[in-house]
């Protein structure tokens, strides 16, 4: 197993930029990493979407955690593979704290595990600083 975080700071409050997590089908619009997105149902534990890098095939994932104003959780299984994601927001003074903690589990080495979560998040750092520009935009 290999797990890493990613996290930002973000001048404006948690209220702010949780409802840029929880909608899931515009995560294209601040990830560059999303060309498109597409749920398979209400944002709840259980439902599935589709997403699409940019040039590559669709990747199907499902939600498992969902914590109003704190965090949502996904899981894409892939080879045998458990690819979770969890996108967490925390309060930190007037501003808040976000953290994408990947976790890559599964019947393969660690060296193999690493490898795979590095790829995978490998572009977590623009995605957060995106977030914290759209976040910031929206709050004026």
């Amino acid at each position: 197993m290999w797990s890493t975080d990613y996290s930002i700071e973000i001048p404006v409050p948690a209220e702010v930029v949780w409802p840029l997590l929880r909608d899931v089908e515009h995560w294209a619009d601040w990830n560059d990493g999303v060309e498109s997105i597409a749920l398979d149902g209400p944002v709840a534990v259980g439902t599935s979407f589709v997403m699409t890098p940019p040039g590559e095939d669709p990747i199907t994932s499902s939600i498992v955690a969902l914590r109003e104003g704190a965090e949502i959780s996904d899981l894409t299984e892939f080879e045998g593979l458990q690819i979770t994601v969890r996108h967490l927001v925390t309060a930190a003074g007037a501003g808040s704290v976000v953290i994408y903690r990947i976790t890559v589990a599964g019947p393969v080495p660690d060296e193999v595990a690493r490898e795979v979560g590095e790829m995978v998040s490998a572009d977590f750092p623009d995605v957060l600083a995106n977030l914290r520009a759209r976040a910031v935009d929206r709050a004026g």
